[in-house]
């Protein structure tokens, strides 16, 4: 398990310039309903009484809308029979019986599957009740919405240090869409954003748009370190805000020249690694451009100041497709495409004459 090192911290990138039921809970019922009484509620299917259960750690980066259920069951078989905890700040239990039932048809039943959906931010995170919950979870998946949210529930707060602790103790970990933006080592936050989305020629226009936000260092896991994430990501032409982003790490230093290496997600796409950084995508049936991208930087960005379109070259993508394997120690992959995207002016220009580099070879 890597550690922050001492020079850095959990902390915020801003614009350079300018309640616990001990009965059964029922299935579909929550067990809080009030929150005026609990900064969450929650909603359990399977036993209300904790198992305890040996687990396997794994991690699992979701681009966002259809959930893949390969990744799910690798995620049950690692959860070994426990207790499986989804964290969400808006939307229902509706991944409790989805899960349930997967894992029953597998042969892997879990003990229980629980939702928290956190009502309040500010507070939830010393909620001791719903650190309990994570404490006592043989998997932690965050949902989707939006990752401000979980930025301004988990950064500095007892539940942060209780999930990097879980994590450091072997669960298998994911999230998707929003749940997949935390969990690199710089996270583009929204914050700054607030309901506006942030787009690809927006951001190379201008690096240093007030539009851009980022928190670093938050969850800590066995092979994030140096990453910056990106979901949704062709079927909403992310590519240049993605490219800018780690541009803004290297630049802000928090990365080196060579150092900044990132993971785009394409919806209904997954990418599932394990503790020694080997690594291999999922995809759901029937998916349209399922695919994930493994960025590396080779140089400082030319040009990345505040009111002028980025300039930054030589970057190297691996697109990885269903079935392709890549490991985040060496960072090298197999049965994927290989090709270099350099930014002038703002326009992005690829190797293959395709920004998201084309059809797999």
């Amino acid at each position: 398990m890597k550690k922050i090192k001492s020079n850095k911290r959990i902390g915020k990138r801003v614009l350079a310039c300018a309640v616990l039921a001990t009965s059964l809970i029922l299935p579909s019922l929550p067990a809080s309903t009030s929150a005026a009484s609990s900064p969450y509620t929650l909603y359990t299917v399977g036993s209300s009484t904790d198992k305890t259960a040996s687990t396997t750690f794994g991690q699992v980066y979701m681009g966002g809308s259809t959930d893949v259920d390969e990744a799910f069951k690798w995620m049950i078989q690692k959860a070994n029979g426990g207790d499986f905890l989804v964290i969400r700040a808006t939307g229902t239990d509706a991944y409790n019986q989805y899960i349930f039932d997967l894992a029953k048809s597998i042969g892997k039943p879990l003990n229980s599957v629980s939702t928290i959906v956190v009502n309040d931010l500010a507070s939830a995170g010393s909620n001791s009740s719903l650190i309990d919950k994570i404490n006592k979870a043989e998997g932690i998946f965050f949902a989707g919405g939006n990752q401000a949210d979980y930025v301004d529930f988990l950064k500095g707060s007892s539940a942060l240090t209780a999930l990097n602790n879980r994590i450091a103790q072997g669960i298998p970990f994911g999230g998707t869409s929003a749940g997949t933006m935390i969990q690199g080592d710089h996270i583009y936050d929204s914050i700054s954003a607030g309901s506006t989305t942030l787009d690809s020629p927006t951001a190379l226009r201008n690096p240093y748009s007030s539009l851009i936000s980022f928190t670093d260092y938050l969850v800590q896991t066995p092979n994030n370190n140096n990453i910056q994430t990106d979901t949704h990501f062709e079927q909403r032409d992310r590519m240049g805000r993605f490219l800018t982003f780690l541009a803004r790490d290297i630049q802000d230093g928090e990365e080196t020249g060579t150092s900044a290496k990132g993971i785009a997600v394409n919806e209904q796409s997954a990418l599932l690694v394990e503790k020694d950084g080997s690594a291999k995508v999922v995809t759901q049936p029937g998916a349209t451009n399922a695919a994930v991208y493994m960025a590396k930087t080779n140089q400082a960005p030319t040009t990345c100041v505040s009111g002028t379109p980025l300039t930054f070259n030589n970057i190297s993508v691996y697109k990885l497709f269903n079935g392709s394997t890549f490991n985040l120690s060496t960072w090298t992959g197999a049965g994927g495409l290989s090709y270099t995207l350099n930014v002038n002016s703002g326009v992005i220009n690829s190797s293959t004459g395709n920004v998201y580099g084309g059809n797999q070879p």
